[in-house]
């Protein structure tokens, strides 16, 4: 894998989190270490007794992990504690006996942000008063460590087709299949004004997208004949609806995508990710096509500052 795909893939690794709460991000994560670990067994909830607080365990190294991934966890410290200390009680309880526990991940979506000190206090204290346990957290970089050290086959059947900027040939059955599923999403847009004929390359400076994103939209511009077509052949109801649809993906990822130097293209596979719930080379040229017009009027990314 080359560096620049190693960087999609990573931005689309990163949008399956931003993404995932609850039981999503858990599954997500059984994927990835199914995958690094052979020896990673999923432990599957069983009537009353759920899943006796293991959500996954490597009984040869005794390893466990306990998954948590509320929408937010800036506001959720105190119930982040609760659970980690109701969750390793019932864990040692049942499990220890079975297969001694060497080892406890408290696996956190922190979603990049970062954990309590409060969680490693608490941490501290598992090991403290269970000697033989070394306890530690388990964030959103430990588990994107463990993804990119996959080969290209588990990465390509956990995250999917990954994009190539060079295929742009737009199937007009494909497009309308990916307008009526987006004309479906439910976003709250902005209304602003939209400048007339921004420059697109003053655009991508601005916005400051890395030469590997910029690629996508500039090679999709390409069918920007393509993209009049279908909107000339349907009424204006839909190329408002979907700018809304664009507009509200947009403030949509500046709200959930925390800062960072690369935001810009974080925020641009997060629309990508939510544009379609599958992605196949058809399926990818068509939004892409899209993102790159709407982009091109600033209904995505802002536009320069005159």
């Amino acid at each position: 894998m080359d560096r620049n795909t190693r960087y999609i893939v990573r931005l689309m690794f990163q949008t399956k989190v931003y993404s995932c709460d609850g039981a999503a991000f858990e599954s997500f994560f059984t994927q990835i270490m199914q995958r690094h670990n052979r020896n990673f067994q999923q432990v599957k909830p069983q009537g009353q007794y759920g899943d006796r607080k293991n959500d996954g365990f490597d009984k040869t190294t005794g390893t466990y992990y306990q998954v948590y991934a509320p929408e937010d966890i800036k506001i959720k410290e105190k119930e982040t504690i609760e659970k980690l200390v109701a969750d390793f009680s019932g864990l040692y309880a049942y499990w220890q006996s079975l297969y001694p526990i060497q080892s406890f991940f408290y696996v956190v979506n922190d979603k990049y942000k970062g954990a309590y000190a409060s969680l490693f206090a608490e941490l501290r204290k598992i090991e403290i008063q269970y000697k033989d346990v070394c306890a530690n957290p388990f964030l959103c970089k430990d588990l994107e460590d463990v993804f990119l050290s996959l080969d290209e086959v588990a990465i390509d059947d956990i995250i999917g087709v990954i994009p190539n900027p060079d295929n742009v040939e737009v199937e007009y059955g494909v497009m309308k299949d990916v307008v009526d599923y987006m004309l479906k999403v439910k976003t709250n847009p902005q209304k602003e004004v939209i400048p007339i004929n921004p420059n697109f390359e003053e655009k991508i400076i601005f916005n400051k997208l890395s030469e590997q994103v910029a690629l996508y939209l500039k090679s999709h511009r390409i069918n920007e004949g393509i993209i009049n077509d279908f909107f000339e052949y349907n009424s204006n109801f839909i190329k408002n609806e979907l700018r809304d649809v664009f507009n509200g993906l947009y403030n949509e990822a500046l709200s959930v995508i925390p800062d960072a130097t690369n935001k810009s293209d974080e925020v641009f596979f997060y629309i990508y990710e939510k544009a379609y719930p599958q992605h196949t080379v058809a399926i990818d040229a068509a939004i892409f096509t899209l993102m790159s017009y709407y982009f091109e009027y600033c209904d995505i990314f802002k536009a320069p500052e005159i």
